[in-house]
């Protein structure tokens, strides 16, 4: 895989990511991520806020995974000794022999070396292995879609999505076809990968948006209807002051009046 497909294979996960993050931190509202560069910044930062907090449940030292992070994307460990880099596909002899694409690394704390992290289709959670617990994968079976030739495995999940999502709004002579493709992807990420068709499908349909919480009114129309159309109408009239005792009420002032 070239530069350039590596770039657009981490751009497309990372826009799924942060739209899906979007959807459940904001249920039922339109994005802004295309249009507002303020509102992104924010919803990004409210993500890694999110994340630290994830890696603290975990006992995992956050500031050592973000540095991490940014090395891996300069540059991969020992770029010209390393046994595997960035976009490599891999077998894991140690998890069931399923293969996946090598997506980032890390160093251990220990003289265990560099342990590198491999998404697998299918699986939630990315797996990580050491060097020696890794081996080639074959490759991936070149697969026709509407997208064009697919023939690689991330590659093959962001087309799988894309024509997925297109089902529910394609036309009938197209339906068939659009179905067709999403099929032999599978069967060929099931093949390749080892994982069943079933969860493959399961972890990469579309997913529906979550319901808004049923007790926060629709709109604001909804939320008017919840108080009296004449607001006056509930509140009690001011007593009259007893002219038999003395009241603390002050005397209405005048205001100036003009000479005569």
């Amino acid at each position: 895989m070239t530069d350039h497909d590596l770039n657009a294979t981490q751009l497309a996960r990372a826009t799924q990511i942060i739209r899906t993050y979007e959807q459940r931190a904001f249920p039922g509202g339109g994005s802004l991520l295309d249009r507002d560069p303020l509102y992104t910044r924010a919803l990004l930062s409210a993500l890694i806020n999110d994340l630290e907090h994830y890696a603290i449940d975990h006992d995992l030292d956050f500031a050592e995974v973000i540095a991490s992070g940014r090395v891996t994307t300069s540059q991969n460990p020992g770029q010209d000794t390393a046994p595997y880099k960035v976009s490599d596909e891999v077998r894991l002899p140690l998890h069931g022999n399923r293969c996946g694409t090598i997506v980032g690394w890390t160093t251990s704390r220990t003289d265990a070396g560099t342990i590198y992290l491999v998404e697998v289709p299918g699986i939630p959670n990315i797996l990580a292995a050491l060097a020696d617990h890794l081996a080639p994968a074959p490759p991936f079976p070149p697969t026709k879609t509407p997208l064009g030739t697919i023939s690689h495995a991330d590659q093959a999940e962001r087309a799988y999505i894309s024509l997925a999502a297109r089902l529910t709004t394609a036309t009938a002579p197209d339906h068939a076809a659009v179905k067709r493709s999403c099929d032999n992807l599978i069967e060929a990420l099931s093949s390749w990968s080892g994982v069943p068709a079933h969860q493959l499908r399961n972890e990469l349909d579309p997913k529906p948006p979550p319901p808004a919480p049923a007790s926060r009114p629709r709109d604001a129309a909804a939320a008017a209807n919840d108080f009296p159309h004449d607001i006056t109408q509930g509140i009690p009239p001011a007593p009259r002051p007893n002219h038999g005792h003395p009241t603390n009420q002050s005397r209405p002032r005048q205001g100036p009046t003009q000479a005569t």
